[in-house]
């Protein structure tokens, strides 16, 4: 006899590549804004900007803390607003997303190396903002960010959460890692990066369903065009 998986009281969703596809356009307009936000508030060459964030963005995840490491002075909330203009212009409501969202009956947060601000109007575009009990984001981590465990345990604070009792969902494998080694369930959602990071499993909802029982509540049905693998 198996003992009874624990029941899953809290869920913690990754922004970016997760509520909305990656390859929607919306990644490469932020890449092109942080270009010119480099050129233009850092005095960084033209022709230079990706040679200079690229290594450092590898060694600390995000680009604020990778650009400020490297030594460059920033003024945040700058910084934010110039990196997630024109989001209008990328994110719509999906109503299978939703439907998928009001499908699970657990507490939902969002986890992001975003900022608050930004990732609340991004889910205010994408329809979904009511979803969510909040956002924790890049000024609750301040120092740190995903994969790095102290984000985690920040996170699992700010939502008063047991790990044990907490699934993530993401589409980032490292950034699951963590979450795993810390006794939470994970959810790999299929995107671009699961694909450069080398992942290639993938379910579909009823899958899930099947994988992760306690995702879900006995009387909802969830769409079937989410594909994620469960760990």
């Amino acid at each position: 006899m198996t003992d009874a998986l624990p029941a899953i009281e809290c869920l913690l969703f990754d922004l970016d590549g997760t509520l909305y596809p990656i390859a929607n356009g919306y990644e490469q307009h932020c890449r092109n804004n942080l270009w010119t936000y480099m050129r233009t508030r850092l005095g960084v060459p033209a022709g230079r900007e990706e040679d200079t964030w690229r290594p450092l963005f590898q060694k600390y995840n995000q680009s604020l803390r990778a650009l400020k490491a490297g030594g460059l002075q920033i003024q945040e909330d700058e910084y934010w607003d110039c990196l997630r203009a024109g989001a209008e212009d990328y994110l719509r409501p999906d109503k299978q997303v939703r439907a998928l969202l009001e499908s699970l009956p657990q507490e939902k947060w969002v986890f992001t190396n975003c900022n608050e601000k930004h990732a609340g109007h991004a889910l205010h575009l994408l329809g979904i903002e009511d979803c969510f009990r909040g956002v924790i984001g890049a000024d609750t981590m301040r120092e740190s960010c995903k994969p790095e465990g102290k984000a985690f345990e920040l996170a699992l604070q700010r939502c008063s959460a047991d790990p044990y009792r907490t699934a993530m969902i993401e589409d980032s494998v490292k950034n699951l890692r963590t979450a795993k080694a810390l006794g939470m369930t994970t959810v790999l959602v299929a995107s671009a990066t699961t694909h450069e990071e080398g992942a290639t499993s993938k379910l579909t909802v009823q899958q899930s369903r099947k994988a992760v029982p306690q995702l879900f509540g006995r009387d909802h049905d969830a769409p079937g065009t989410w594909q994620a693998s469960a760990h």
